[in-house]
C-alpha cells in the first residue's frame, strides 16, 4: 500500500510540473495555429539561464523567475515579430519547418556556450517530508508542484478576467471577427507568444533542480507536449491539469511497478498513449484535439 501511496505522490508532482511545461506549446497552437517544435529547446533556454545565475551568482533558483520570465518574454516578443509571424498564416508544413530549423540552432547555440556536459542547478529547497516510514514526500518536488498551480491559475485568471485576455481568446476563436471589432492581431500573438515562450522558459527553471540539463534534451519535452495536448485540448486550463496528472501517474506507475526497465518503458508508454489517443479519439479525452482547422476556444 505505501509503495502505492509514494507512486501517487509521485506522479500528482510529476504530472503538475508537465501541465505547465506544455502550457506554452498549446496556447500558441491554439491561438496562433503554429506547431512549436523548438518548445523544448526553449525550456532548455530557462533551464540553462538559471543555472548561469545559480552558478555564477549563487541565486536560489525559483528567485531567479524574476529574470528569466521577463528575459524569456522578450525573446519569444521578438522572435515573433521577426521570424513566426512570417509563417502564421502560411501551410502548417512551413511553420512546422521554420519551428523545427530554429530547435536545431538553439541546442547547437547552447551546446556551443554551454558544452555537451550535463548540469544541474543547486537548490536550498532540498531534502524530504516524511509522511510515513515508507513514504516521503520531496521538498524541491513540492515547490515545482506549488509553482505549477500558481502558473496555470494566473494564466486562466489573465484569459478570462483582463482585457488583452479576453482579446487572446478572441483572436483563437475567430480571427476575422477580432480583426473586425478593432483588435490588433499582430501586437496579440507577439504578447502570446511572449507570454508562452515565458511560461516555458519557466519550466526550464522548474527542472534545472531536479535533473541534470543538457543542451539536447529538448525533443523528448515537445513530444510530452504533444501528448498532454492531445489529453487535454488547445489551450484548455484545466484539461492541461488532468492530462498532465494523467501523463505523470502513467509514467510513475510504470516507473514503480516494472522492473529493471521500468524508467524506459515509461517513456515509452507516453508516446504511445499519443498514438492511441490520435487513433481512437482525436478530440481528446478532455475535449481536446479537434480533428478540423478550428482551435479550441480558450
Amino acid at each position: 500500500m505505501s509503495e502505492f501511496v509514494q507512486a501517487v505522490i509521485n506522479g500528482v508532482m510529476l504530472g503538475g510540473f508537465y501541465a505547465a511545461m506544455m502550457l506554452g506549446f498549446s496556447v500558441i497552437w491554439g491561438v496562433m495555429h503554429v506547431i512549436n517544435l523548438a518548445h523544448g529547446e526553449f525550456i532548455m533556454v530557462g533551464a540553462y539561464l538559471t543555472w548561469f545565475l545559480n552558478k555564477e551568482y549563487g541565486w536560489e533558483p525559483f528567485a531567479a523567475i524574476i529574470v528569466v520570465a521577463p528575459v524569456m518574454f522578450l525573446l519569444g516578443y521578438v522572435l515573433q515579430k521577426v521570424l513566426i509571424n512570417r509563417v502564421v498564416d502560411r501551410p502548417h508544413l512551413v511553420s512546422l519547418l521554420v519551428t523545427f530549423g530554429l530547435s536545431i540552432i538553439i541546442a547547437n547555440v547552447l551546446k556551443l556556450v554551454f558544452t555537451a556536459d550535463s548540469r544541474i542547478t543547486e537548490s536550498s529547497a532540498t531534502g524530504f517530508w516524511t509522511v510515513s516510514e515508507d513514504i516521503t514526500i520531496p521538498i524541491t518536488k513540492s515547490v515545482v508542484l506549488a509553482l505549477a498551480l500558481v502558473i496555470m491559475i494566473s494564466l486562466y485568471l489573465f484569459l478570462q478576467r483582463t482585457k488583452t485576455g479576453k482579446s487572446i481568446r478572441a483572436a483563437a476563436q475567430n480571427k476575422q471577427a477580432a480583426r473586425i471589432v478593432g483588435i490588433d492581431i499582430d501586437k496579440i500573438y507577439a504578447i502570446t507568444f511572449g507570454i508562452c515562450i515565458a511560461i516555458t522558459g519557466v519550466a526550464g527553471t522548474m527542472i534545472s533542480p531536479i535533473q541534470a540539463i543538457a543542451p539536447f534534451q529538448g525533443p523528448p519535452l515537445t513530444l510530452r507536449a504533444f501528448t498532454i495536448t492531445a489529453l487535454a485540448g488547445l489551450g484548455s486550463i484545466p484539461g492541461a491539469l488532468m492530462g498532465g496528472l494523467t501523463l505523470g501517474l502513467l509514467e510513475s506507475f510504470i516507473g514503480i511497478y516494472v522492473d529493471k526497465i521500468g524508467t524506459n518503458l515509461a517513456i515509452v508508454a507516453s508516446f504511445a498513449l499519443l498514438v492511441v489517443i490520435l487513433v481512437t479519439r482525436p478530440q481528446g479525452l478532455f475535449g481536446g484535439l479537434r480533428t478540423d482547422e478550428e482551435p479550441q476556444p480558450l
